[in-house]
């Protein structure tokens, strides 16, 4: 099982981040990985397996809690609890990313969405 595919070596970074330990490095893992990973699915991110299917007039909104959990998820994983001012900073570090716009612009619908019921916030 050590060397199987299913079980990937941990990044460098990650690896230098003890569980529970007051490491910055792991949050700046967090945050680069987070980056890495929109930068990677950015061209087509409904082509991501992982990315989920998104309501075109709400896809700001979708993409940027999608975005939000993947970073929430790395850090959880990096075994840090940060303070709020801190997981805010990384936050807005991570989503003002040019690549989570360019994912936007992918999700996002372009015509405004008035005849329905219930329209989104937004409109």
């Amino acid at each position: 099982m050590v060397n199987s595919p299913l079980r990937l070596p941990l990044p460098p970074m990650a690896a230098r981040a003890e569980p529970g330990a007051d490491n910055p490095l792991a949050l700046e893992y967090a945050v680069s990985e987070t980056k890495r990973y929109t930068a990677s699915i950015a061209p087509n991110p409904t082509a991501c397996p992982m990315f989920p299917v998104i309501n075109e007039y709400n896809g700001t909104g979708e993409a940027l809690c999608y975005v939000q959990g993947y970073l929430a998820g790395l850090v959880a994983s990096t075994g840090q609890r940060p303070t709020k001012a801190e997981m805010d900073e990384i936050v807005l570090d991570a989503l003002n990313d040019p690549s989570v716009g360019d994912i936007i612009k992918k999700v996002q619908a372009d015509e405004e969405c008035l005849d329905v019921l219930c329209p989104p916030r937004e409109f």
